[in-house]
This record gives structure tokens, C-alpha cells and sequence, in this order.
């Protein structure tokens, strides 16, 4: 047997320096080039034209290069053999890619659809489905999309349909379709327009694929409905073929923050799961290897058919393959050319994936566990002394949370602490489910009663997963606070990188300057001292990166709660495009009275825990939108009593959304009206519009307009009300002034311009989403609120938002995040700590969700 350099020896010999195999990088180097070749162009269009051109002169020379030289010495200008044919390799992805690009930007800008979307006209044209349709919301919601490709003559274009209402069985993949509606263009990176569906009339199937798609929409049917028929089994379609249509928004949110919601979309763990099983189940029966393979491969094929050819399908297999290939890491030097393959094949088959969130976390995902599951699984194993099934389990966990961390930071705020423990708590049982509820599916259709027991087991894996995430979601301290956006994301990385520097030094896998390294750990003999520069050069890496987590994590939320105003008497929380505005007497703050929620739990939740928020009093929804109730589901049971918009023409109040989700939580909730009022202690509000008895022919329309007085301060609550709600209020003669303005409809131009005047406010609050698509808010309408003497304040520039008492009677503002000077003839306003999601200090107190306990409601 061969003995390894220096072994037997004395412990003087130098340490071999550990290399990668040739050819380790070569494929994945050109893969990321191509990567960010991609999106470039994607992002840019009209670039890939000249990459093209580019990448043909290069690719040419290099050619050219390579002919002429002999493969075995260096070339006289000192390139060797290998570069070329590193570079030629990348050149032809550059080519195909790019090639690629330019005939779909051709297609993309088609007359017809360009027209219409510059127009915001109705068209009418033919178009393919690629996918199947999804609700885009649970707990009531009734619309839903559905990504398609536009026949047109330029070839076709993807675009993503809006239906009105949740589609039949025989919408599915493959099916054609004449649609008519409004069409609008949506930014690069995906569908190139979104069309909303007016009227829509199926054509039969013509072809092999669409009668599959049918056949698999009939049977992802038949699973909703035995699973809905099952109690705690809304996960198991989700398990089974990624159909997340029953799982209700709150747990939903509980699996968002317990990082649970990939078990529930197509992964590569489930392309493996079937995969596996197909090869176990013929190996048992003594079929041989190419039989099995090729079995696996159609087994593979028909889930695909299930599941849908949606992109996030496309890349689960192929990042599933790269696993099985590289073995989770036991084979490195196969790993990195299989990721980069990977990569490469997906970019070829769409290159708009590489501005797609998705492609960025599989790639990361798939990265990191190929690159540090193996290290970490070992080093539980010897040192926590845990099983190596536990070990491995914890250690992809790890791995891929560490990969995906920066990038899911410039998707969500803050770092799901939690979700590692929930992924080893929950993870083992996504496959019971999984396979299952592929058996389940499978039998409904031959064996109701078989297909109804194989729902109701696949519904126990189900039920596990649910209860880990709301166990998880409701723990302290499951999600660290953390900067969003790409300074959290870079500065989390460089947490990062600075602790893998230190294990890379310890481990000797790098050196510092001046070549030392700390020595190879053999067991065989005894260990060698590292060396002290190593050791102090790793040690203040270490420390750097731990003390830089912890003062991110601890310090900085210490400091913004102590910044935080505890007096205040209103506040505009930062929720994005949406309202939501908190409105208490300072002498009786247990009395809150919270109007609308916003669409993002997450930004609502954070402005609750920062402002002290533990009970709401009385929610008041203003009307149905969105972007004022979205939120609801996290909240509900945090509420004692609720008032409700009016319901709108057309529509039946039992089958509104956000009264089945009040009903369901147990609140007590009553429509408002004109004339209704009511409070506690200092607080007290009243209703001005709409009127009882009348059917508003909108949302908007049918807004609740509220005058409430906080304290000392009066608010006029303007919802979404637009002209003519305003000018009618205006009409009527009411009293309107007021201190503070709640601007309506996110500072819309659809306003009154005499309303601002007859308010006579000090403060106009604008609750909008920086980087809206609306305009909003518009210039005309701040200047019209900044001519009738109010000072504006705005969530897009400020963050959160308080109005404080002060003791000569006025309010005081304090804002996040200093967005722009402080108004004129105003004293500077009170800025809070840089805009941070707030900590979770302790779990939530028991009261908050024991709703045998609400106070009675602020209407009596």
C-alpha cells in the first residue's frame, strides 16, 4: 500500500498541501460566468446581441488558438491547453445562451401584446398552458393565475393569466385556450406580460401532452377532495404534487417562519423519492440495472406529468441528479462539474431563471450542501457525539441555511433561527407523507375507499409537520432580527466568509502570509502544535464574526427599542404598499385600536412587538382589499371585537373572506355604517360614511371613513375612499377638522383638492410602498396637502410612523428612518435606529391568544 508522504516519520516533514482534482472548477467557473452573462442581459435587453457577436469572435480565435497548438508544451504566449479549452467551453455556452435571448426577446416584443400593454387595452388571443392554476391566496380568496405561453406569429411568449375565479379540472398543461383581457407588462425575469382574464373557452385536447395534463388535473382533483374531506390533511397535495391550495394562510405563515414551506413545493428530495422507490421497488423483484434505470426515468417523467413542467419542477430534477451524483458531498471531485452542468442545462432551457429567486436559492442550496454537509455531518458525529443519521440530517440543514441565508435576506427580513431545529424535527416525515400521498392519489381513482385510507395516513406525517411549524413559529427568538436587503445580505456574508476563514485556517486548508498552516490532522500519530500565527489570525476571524452577529442580533434591537417612543398616540406602521395605522389614548394604552392590517404579516407582527401592541381592542378593516386585510389571519388572535366594511353589490356577506376568517378566530364583528360610535376611556370614534342600507359598487367605494379622537389628537381616516366619496363628505356639511390626516388611497391622484382645506390638519400621514408601481403618491396630491398647511410624512421615506402628545398639547413626530429634512417651523423630528425588523423578546404572553378572554368590545 502506498504510505503518504511524511508518514512514519518525524513531525518535521512539511505538510502536503491539499489540492482539488484536476478538472474540479473547470465547468463551474464558465457556469457562473454564464450565470451573470445571463442575467445582464436578461436585465438589459438588447445586450445578448452583442455577448453574441462577442462570444462568436472569441470563440473563433480560440478555436483557432487550440489547432495550432501542440497539446503537450505551453504555448509562447504561456497559455496552456487546458485555459483554451476551459474558455471555448465557456464561449459556446455564451453563444447558446445568447442565442437563446435574442429569439425570445424577438418573440417577446410581438405588435399585437406590445400594443395592448402600452394601451392597458383588452386583447384577445390564443395561448398554451404551461402550468396548473394556483389560488393566490387560501382563507377565502377567490382568484387565481396560471403561467401560459401566447401563441403568436413571432413564436411564443410566456405570460401569466389572472383568472377571476378559481378554474375547472381541465385547465391544465398543454391545454389551449382564447383568452381576452387587459394586458400589462411585468418586469424581466419572468413572464414578459400578465393579462387579466376577461373571458376564456378551452379547446379540446388535440395532443398527447394536453391529454395527460387533463388526466393529471383529474386526479390532483380527486386528492383535494379526499383531503379536504380528512381533517389535518391540507399538506398532503402539497406533499404529494406541490398543491398548496387548502393550507390556510396562518399555517402558511407558521411554515414561512419556521422555514418550512420548501416541504411543501416540488424539490429534488421528492424527484428522489420517486426515483428511489421505482429502483427499490423492481431491484426487489430482480430487475436488472438498465431495466431499473430506465423504469426510474418514466417513474420520473409521469411526476413531472403531476406536478407540472413549471420551472421550479425543471430545476428540482436536475439539482436532484447533482445530489445523487455527488453523493451529498462524499464525492468532490465530482461534485462542482455536476452543479455547473446543472447549471448550464437550466440556463440553455430558460435564461430568464437567472433574475429568478428560485435559481439563486437551489443553486445556493445545492452548493452548500454539497460543499459543507459533509464536514459539518462529520464533525457532529465526533464531537456532539450524535447518530450519523442525525448527523447528516443536522448538517444539510445547516448547510443549506448557511448558503441560502444572505440571499433569502433580500426576500424577507431577519434570519428563521428556528428553521434548522424544525427542518430536523419536520423533515423525516416529508417523504411518509410524500409517498403516501402519491399512493393515495394513484388509488382514489381505481378504490375510493384504499384511496381515502392512504389520504387519512399520509394526513399523520401532514399533521406532524403543521404542529412543528406552529410549535416553532411560536418559540422566542425564532427568527433573529437581522438587516434586510443587500446590506443585510453582504453583511451577513461577510459573518460568513470571516468564520470560514477561521475553520479553513484551523484545518489547514489555508495558510496565512508567509505560508504557515497548521498541520494535517493524522490519527496515526500524535497532533502537532498549530502554529501561533495561524492560531491569533483564526481566533480574531472567529471573534470578528461572533461579535459582529451578536451586536447585529442583541445590541442593535436593545438600542431601537430603547429609541422607541412609549407616549404615542398614533402610528403609521411600515407595512409596504398598504395601511396599517394604530390609534390608542396614551393614559389607557391597553385600549388599542388598530385600522386595517397590510398585506405582510411579518411587517405588521414587527410593528406590534416594537410599539408594545399585545391585545387589539377593535380592528377596524375598512374595506376587502388586500393590501388593508391581508394580514388578518396572523392577528386574529390577538382580537377582541372587529367592524367591518359594508358588503358591495353582487356580493354575499357570509362568503366574504375576511368575515369566515373573523368568524373562524371567534371574534365578535359587525358591519359600520354613518353614524355608528363608540370607545373607552380616552379614546373614541365615529363612523361618516358609508351609509347603512346602501350596496357600494366597489371596495374602494364601500371604504369606512373614520374621525377618531386619541387623547388629545383627532384623526380624520380617509381609507380608499377617492373623489367622489370625498367630494359627497365634503356635501354633506360634516365636521372634518381634524389634527392629523390619514391621506387616502396611498396619496393616489384620485382626491379632492378642497378636502385638505375643510381637514384644516397639522400632520397628513401617507401610508405607502417605496418603489410602488402605482406612482403613488402623487406629486399634485402632497402639493395640495403641503399648500393647505399640512406636514407630510410618508412610510416609503420615514419607515414607522408616531405621533406623540407633548405637553404644550401638540404632537410630536418620531420617525424610523430619516427620510428627508424635517418640515419648516417644526422643531427636528425624533429619529428612531436604522429600520430593523423588531426582536422577538419573549414568546407572546398567554393572553394573547386565549380568546375566552376578550375585553368587551370598543362599540358598546
Amino acid at each position: 500500500m502506498r504510505r503518504e508522504r511524511g508518514a512514519g516519520r518525524g513531525t518535521d516533514a512539511p505538510a502536503p498541501v491539499q489540492r482539488s482534482p484536476p478538472g474540479t472548477w473547470r465547468l463551474l467557473l464558465p457556469a457562473f460566468v454564464t450565470w451573470g452573462m445571463a442575467a445582464w442581459s436578461v436585465a438589459v435587453p438588447g445586450t445578448a446581441r452583442w455577448v453574441l457577436v462577442a462570444a462568436l469572435l472569441s470563440g473563433t480565435l480560440l478555436v483557432s488558438t487550440a489547432v495550432i497548438t501542440r497539446t503537450s508544451v505551453r504555448t509562447a504566449a504561456g497559455i496552456r491547453p487546458r485555459a483554451i479549452g476551459a474558455s471555448i467551453l465557456l464561449c459556446t455556452m455564451l453563444v447558446v445562451v445568447a442565442a437563446r435571448i435574442v429569439s425570445q426577446e424577438h418573440a417577446r416584443e410581438d405588435t399585437d401584446l406590445a400594443q395592448a400593454a402600452d394601451a392597458a387595452a383588452a386583447i384577445e388571443f390564443r395561448v398554451e398552458l404551461a402550468g396548473f392554476p394556483r389560488c393566490s391566496g387560501s382563507d377565502g380568496a377567490s382568484r387565481a393565475w396560471v403561467r401560459a405561453e401566447a401563441i403568436v406569429p413571432r413564436g411564443r411568449v410566456p405570460v401569466l393569466l389572472w383568472l377571476s375565479e378559481t378554474s375547472d379540472a381541465g385547465w391544465a398543461p398543454g391545454r389551449e385556450l382564447r383568452v381576452r383581457g387587459v394586458t400589462s407588462r411585468l418586469p424581466p425575469g419572468g413572464a414578459a406580460y400578465a393579462i387579466r382574464v376577461d373571458t376564456a373557452v378551452l379547446a379540446e385536447p388535440d395532443s398527447a401532452r394536453a391529454g395527460l395534463g387533463v388526466l393529471a388535473s383529474e386526479l390532483r382533483a380527486g386528492l383535494r377532495a379526499a383531503a379536504v374531506r380528512q381533517p389535518g390533511a391540507e399538506l398532503v397535495p402539497g406533499f404529494a404534487v406541490g398543491d398548496t391550495s387548502l393550507v390556510t394562510d396562518a399555517l402558511d405563515a407558521a411554515m414561512q417562519e419556521s422555514s418550512l414551506t420548501h416541504l411543501t413545493a416540488v424539490s429534488g428530495a421528492n424527484c428522489a423519492l420517486v426515483t428511489g422507490a421505482v429502483v427499490r421497488m423492481l431491484a426487489l423483484v430482480g430487475v436488472g440495472r438498465r431495466v431499473r434505470t430506465v423504469c426510474a426515468g418514466i417513474g420520473l417523467g409521469g411526476f413531472v406529468v403531476l406536478v407540472g413542467p413549471d420551472a421550479s419542477v425543471q430545476r428540482a430534477a436536475v439539482m436532484a441528479a447533482v445530489l445523487l451524483v455527488s453523493g451529498f458531498g462524499g464525492k468532490r471531485a465530482v461534485a462542482p462539474p455536476a452543479l455547473g452542468l446543472a447549471m448550464l442545462v437550466l440556463l440553455g432551457a430558460d435564461p430568464w431563471q437567472a433574475l429568478q429567486p428560485g435559481f439563486s436559492l437551489s443553486v445556493a442550496a445545492t452548493a452548500g450542501i454539497l460543499l459543507l454537509a459533509a464536514p459539518i455531518s462529520g464533525a457532529l458525529h465526533r464531537r456532539a457525539w450524535l447518530p450519523q443519521w442525525l448527523a447528516l440530517a443536522v448538517s444539510v440543514a445547516v448547510a443549506a441555511q448557511i448558503a441560502c441565508g444572505p440571499l433569502l435576506l433580500l426576500l424577507q427580513p431577519g434570519i428563521p433561527a428556528i428553521g434548522v431545529l424544525a427542518n430536523v424535527v419536520a423533515g423525516p416525515a416529508a417523504p411518509f407523507g410524500t409517498g403516501i400521498g402519491l399512493l393515495g392519489l394513484l388509488l382514489l381513482p381505481i378504490d375510493e375507499a384504499l384511496g381515502g385510507m392512504a389520504v387519512l395516513l399520509a394526513s399523520l406525517p401532514a399533521r406532524w409537520v403543521a404542529s412543528a411549524a406552529h410549535l416553532a413559529a411560536a418559540m422566542p427568538l425564532a427568527r433573529w432580527h437581522w438587516p434586510e436587503g443587500w446590506p443585510g445580505a453582504l453583511l451577513l456574508a461577510g459573518c460568513e466568509a470571516m468564520a470560514g476563514l477561521a475553520w479553513g485556517l484551523r484545518r489547514g486548508f489555508l495558510s496565512v502570509p508567509g505560508g504557515r498552516r497548521a498541520p494535517p490532522r493524522r490519527p496515526w500519530q500524535a497532533a502537532e502544535r498549530t502554529p501561533r500565527a495561524v492560531r491569533a489570525v483564526a481566533a480574531g476571524l472567529a471573534a470578528s464574526s461572533a461579535g459582529l452577529l451578536l451586536g447585529v442580533v442583541l445590541v442593535v434591537p436593545v438600542g431601537e427599542r430603547a429609541a422607541t417612543p412609549r407616549g404615542w398616540a398614533i402610528v403609521a406602521c411600515d407595512v409596504g404598499q398598504g395601511d396599517a395605522v394604530l390609534l390608542r389614548d396614551p393614559a389607557h394604552p391597553e385600549l388599542t385600536v388598530l385600522v386595517d392590517t397590510g398585506d405582510d404579516p411579518r411587517l405588521l407582527d414587527a410593528c406590534l412587538e416594537r410599539f408594545g401592541v399585545e391585545r387589539i381592542a377593535l380592528l377596524v378593516l375598512t374595506h376587502d382589499d388586500r393590501d388593508h386585510v391581508g394580514a388578518l389571519p396572523a392577528i386574529s388572535d390577538r382580537i377582541d371585537a372587529a367592524l367591518i366594511s359594508p358588503t358591495v353589490a353582487g356580493e354575499r356577506t357570509e362568503l366574504r373572506a375576511v368575515v369566515r376568517q373573523l368568524e373562524a378566530a371567534g371574534v365578535p364583528t359587525r358591519i359600520g355604517g354613518a353614524g355608528d360610535r363608540g370607545g373607552a376611556g380616552g379614546l373614541a370614534w365615529r363612523v361618516l360614511a358609508p351609509n347603512h342600507g346602501g350596496a357600494p359598487t366597489d371596495t374602494n367605494a364601500a371604504s369606512l371613513v373614520l374621525l377618531v379622537d386619541a387623547g388629545q389628537a383627532r384623526v380624520l381616516m380617509l381609507a380608499d375612499t377617492g373623489l367622489e366619496e370625498q367630494s359627497r363628505l365634503l356635501e354633506v356639511g360634516t365636521d372634518l377638522r381634524a389634527e392629523v390626516l390619514k391621506v387616502a388611497h396611498h396619496g393616489s391622484r384620485d382626491q379632492d383638492a378642497r378636502l385638505p382645506s375643510a381637514v384644516g390638519a397639522g400632520w397628513a400621514l401617507v401610508s405607502v410602498g417605496a418603489g410602488n408601481g402605482y406612482g403613488h403618491p402623487n406629486g399634485d396630491a402632497l402639493a395640495t396637502l403641503s399648500r393647505a398647511g399640512a406636514r407630510v410624512l410618508r412610510t416609503d421615506l420615514h419607515g414607522a410612523i408616531a405621533l406623540v402628545p407633548d405637553e404644550g398639547g401638540g404632537l410630536s413626530p418620531w420617525v424610523e428612518r430619516a427620510g428627508e429634512p424635517p418640515p419648516e417651523g417644526r422643531s427636528r423630528m425624533s429619529v428612531g435606529s436604522p429600520r430593523v425588523e423588531a426582536w422577538q423578546w419573549a414568546r407572546r404572553r398567554s393572553r394573547n391568544s386565549d380568546t375566552t378572554r376578550r375585553a368587551r368590545p370598543l362599540w358598546c
